[in-house]
């Protein structure tokens, strides 16, 4: 009984936060979605060649979005495997950028307050929108990422990110849904 009350709430609040996300999509693409997510994450944090903390995992519509930044080229080949062998995926776009150095302590918090100062400005900005957009960051380089519905969004994502202090780039994978 258990497990079913933790499902039905579960269910219950993906289908009232659904509205935030979906635009055109149904619960059903979301939920298909989000299970195609989860089993990706978990692939990748059950192979010994991935590290499933540095790759962020986006799903729409069937595609598989891989952002972040990994060590070797080894891993990011085997992420796009990984990704494209789940049963439901349509497609992959492997966007993991190699960054095969090692961050100190400060570095490691500096770049976790630089993605909460960007994901500030993006939800500040009244047409990106940040809910929809997976920010990485990795010695003050950026990496965007997601699905959004204009071309407007994306830019206004980009252009946001641009302009906080400490940014020295910003990599764009954005994808605007047709």
């Amino acid at each position: 009984m258990k497990n079913y009350t933790r499902i039905s709430a579960f269910m219950l609040a993906l289908l009232l936060a659904a509205p935030l996300y979906a635009g055109e999509r149904t619960a059903g693409q979301i939920v298909d979605d989000m299970s195609i997510a989860a089993r990706t994450k978990t692939a990748l944090a059950a192979d010994p060649v991935t590290d499933a903390i540095k790759i962020d995992v986006e799903v729409d519509q069937d595609m598989v979005q891989l952002n972040g930044f990994v060590d070797t080229e080894e891993e990011r080949t085997r992420a796009g495997e990984i990704a494209g062998s789940i049963d439901g995926v349509a497609s992959v776009e492997n966007n993991l950028k190699l960054q095969p150095h090692d961050r100190t302590t400060g570095e490691y918090v500096d770049d976790k307050v630089l993605i909460v100062q960007v994901k500030t400005a993006l939800a500040d900005d009244p047409v990106a929108h940040a809910l929809e957009i997976d920010i990485e960051a990795d010695h003050g380089v950026i990496s965007l990422g997601g699905h959004v519905d204009t071309e407007a969004e994306r830019e206004a994502a980009i252009n946001a990110a641009r302009q906080v202090a400490g940014v020295v780039d910003v990599i764009d994978n954005i994808d605007v849904r047709s």
